[in-house]
């Protein structure tokens, strides 16, 4: 990590052109072998006997067994977050993003497994994963190209996702339906976040931190999936 004599780590945005440059270029190259993990793993889980044997373990658990995953899924999150912002061992940044490519891999599989088996309609998987490649494309791009600043939407951001957390599990506790204008809103809170983080990323990320970087975009991409895909198994 390149560090100035007197504050630190140099953010990317004062780095010289060529380690600029060379930072965006290692976030994406990152984030792009995080999002091929993801897919393999996926792919592999879902077709694969384990994929059945997980749902059935969270139907049996009920409405706290998914809480105790969600739980559980949060704080693999923090940690893998925190191993990625080490800023003395690569190794356990490398640590830090491969453990939470596996997590969300885990927590992806049982709605993964309802769209493509009990649904019949992988078509759908593929459908969600170029509808939030496009939409993340096309939100990179205004990050990009406008080079305004979003990280005011910092607080925003941080109230709604808790604010949604919370109904997620009130629904799960009490057995209630969100339904799809939840799923709107929270692809909206998803483009919220890769605004916020492409911006970070282009204005405030250190160099040297580009696991970290790619680790909050690929989360904030995962969300954006997460429910545009219920948003299309929503319509069948």
């Amino acid at each position: 990590m390149r560090y100035s004599y007197v504050d630190g780590p140099v953010a990317a945005a004062h780095a010289p052109a060529d380690e600029r440059a060379d930072f965006i270029r290692k976030t994406y190259l990152h984030l792009g072998g995080a999002i091929l993990a993801f897919t393999a793993l996926t792919a592999l889980i879902v077709n694969s006997p384990l994929a059945e044997m997980m749902v059935g373990a969270m139907m049996a658990g009920g409405q706290m067994g998914w809480l105790v995953v969600l739980g559980l899924f949060m704080f693999i999150g923090f940690v893998a977050e925190r191993w990625a912002q080490s800023s003395s061992s690569k190794g356990m940044q490398y640590a830090g993003l491969g453990l939470y490519v596996v997590a969300e891999a885990v927590i992806f599989t049982p709605l993964l497994y309802i769209a493509a088996v009990v649904m019949e309609a992988p078509d759908l998987i593929a459908q969600a994963g170029i509808m939030t490649l496009s939409v993340f494309g096309g939100l990179t791009a205004v990050a990009f190209f406008s080079k305004k600043d979003f990280s005011f939407l910092g607080r925003f951001l941080a109230v709604a996702g808790f604010a949604a957390m919370g109904l997620i599990i009130v629904a799960v506790l009490f057995g209630l339906s969100l339904g799809s204008w939840f799923s709107m809103a929270m692809v909206v809170l998803a483009a919220g976040y890769i605004l916020y983080y492409t911006s970070r990323i282009l204005h405030h990320y250190p160099i040297g931190s580009h696991v970290a970087a790619s680790l909050n975009l690929f989360a904030a991409v995962a969300l954006l999936f997460w429910y545009i895909l219920q948003l299309f198994m929503s319509r069948d």
